[in-house]
């Protein structure tokens, strides 16, 4: 497996779009990190500091699109196999939606402001935690696909990635349940749920971008 590896990422434009490929990764990992110092701020009151973090995922969101652009430039210029672009392009494109979704989340969080009672604040930053641990679990899996190519620790961790993201959908569910039958105003419950939804599409466009790796990963069977 890691000869196909070597044979399609191992020499001239194809190593750069590897070498690239990692660096997004890694700075959309830096997206995901952020933004739960943004929450964690916000939900402590630390509006000043998680303004800045939030403007800080901003920039990283920035840094991940250049780079995503860098890999696409590469594929037009002829990196890669005809047959292997179009799956590096949808992975890539699937990849830098966590960078987005993270900013969308934040920019809602600090834009928006919405109220968050203090009970629900333990169950936000567990979905949080939850999402920084299937992003771990895909870096994983990318990072392994890109070096040895070792398809069941790949499949393994993009395994994990799918379950935490259902975890994360059922804890999604109680809480909505909870915030609706609460004493909040319909508006507030509203405005919350919103927000809930933005944070744990984070997770969604993980499992999604685990997806587009297993397509990667069939095509390492030739």
């Amino acid at each position: 497996m890691s000869r196909v590896v070597s044979f399609l990422f191992g020499r001239g434009k194809e190593a750069e779009v590897r070498a690239l490929l990692l660096q997004h990764l890694d700075k959309v990992g830096e997206c995901v990190a952020r933004t739960r110092g943004v929450l964690e701020d916000y939900l402590a009151g630390r509006l000043e500091q998680a303004k800045a973090g939030a403007l800080e995922v901003d920039h990283l969101e920035t840094q991940a699109d250049e780079l995503r652009r860098s890999v696409i430039d590469l594929l037009y210029r002829g990196a890669l196999l005809p047959i292997a672009r179009p799956d590096i392009h949808e992975y890539i494109e699937r990849m830098d939606m966590i960078a987005d979704t993270a900013e969308i989340t934040c920019d809602f969080l600090l834009g928006q402001r919405p109220e968050i009672p203090g009970d629900y604040a333990e169950t936000l930053l567990h979905i949080d935690t939850l999402t920084m641990e299937a992003f771990a679990a895909l870096h994983d899996a990318v990072t392994n696909y890109f070096s040895i190519g070792d398809e069941g620790l790949i499949r393994e961790r993009l395994t994990k990635v799918g379950i935490t993201e259902s975890t994360i959908d059922d804890i999604e569910w109680k809480l909505t349940r909870q915030i609706f039958t609460s004493a909040l105003p319909l508006a507030a419950k509203i405005h919350l749920n919103q927000f809930i939804e933005n944070l744990t599409e984070i997770s969604d466009q993980m499992e999604d971008t685990g997806d587009r790796l297993e397509v990667l990963l069939i095509g390492l069977r030739f």
